[in-house]
């Protein structure tokens, strides 16, 4: 009695983290898409207060998604995912870091020299190259393992693709932004769905892409 107690609980769990997972994925997917689209009317080289919050939240929920989706490959993980892992929450939790200095110095605060010091300025610089790297190694063990939706991977390639374009295309750049961050922000909407309809606990070698 004992054991099939446990063995309920340890499946109302599993069934509980996914769900959390598959939503924290399509929120996340959600608050890129309205953030870069809010930024749109704001400064060129800033966006608005408002955007620039949804993209720190965004990125703060990207970090839980990481760590469910490695969970959900489980053994089937190789080494991109692993480091598509590592990567992207290093990257991301940097790239939190900075966006916060630009919401102060978007709400009026003088933060100017703040990037200028050698720490934050070296942050600045390598903490979105690692997020970049990250979500590229990241969608490519997506679309490897097909442990959940390869088109989702796909998008997360693209999207990062597009952001990096972005930053080289000056007075376009916020558009296509709101393009990469459509494509991003999809690809985890793409993923959080299977997670969020599939009922069964889920386990490393579980097929959810169907």
């Amino acid at each position: 009695m004992m054991k099939m107690r446990k063995v309920r609980s340890e499946k109302r769990m599993a069934t509980n983290y996914r769900l959390l997972s598959g939503y924290a994925s399509i929120i996340t997917g959600i608050l890129f898409i309205l953030a870069h689209t809010l930024n749109l009317g704001g400064p060129e080289d800033f966006g608005t207060v408002t955007g620039e919050t949804l993209v720190l939240a965004a990125h703060s929920l990207l970090v839980f998604v990481f760590f469910a989706i490695f969970a959900l490959h489980g053994e089937r993980n190789g080494i991109l995912g692993l480091l598509g892992m590592a990567l992207g929450i290093i990257g991301t939790i940097l790239v939190t870091a900075i966006v916060y200095v630009e919401i102060a110095c978007g709400s009026g605060a003088k933060v100017d020299s703040v990037l200028a010091a050698d720490v934050p300025r070296t942050i600045h610089s390598f903490g979105p190259l690692l997020f970049v790297a990250g979500m590229i190694l990241f969608g490519i063990s997506v679309v490897r393992e097909n442990v959940l939706s390869r088109g989702g991977g796909y998008l997360l390639i693209a999207g990062t693709l597009f952001f990096v374009v972005a930053s080289f295309t000056g007075a376009a750049q916020s558009i296509i932004e709101v393009i990469g961050a459509v494509f991003t922000g999809g690809g985890l909407i793409w993923m959080g769905f299977p997670m969020v309809k599939n009922q069964k606990p889920v386990v490393g070698n579980n097929h959810l892409s169907r």
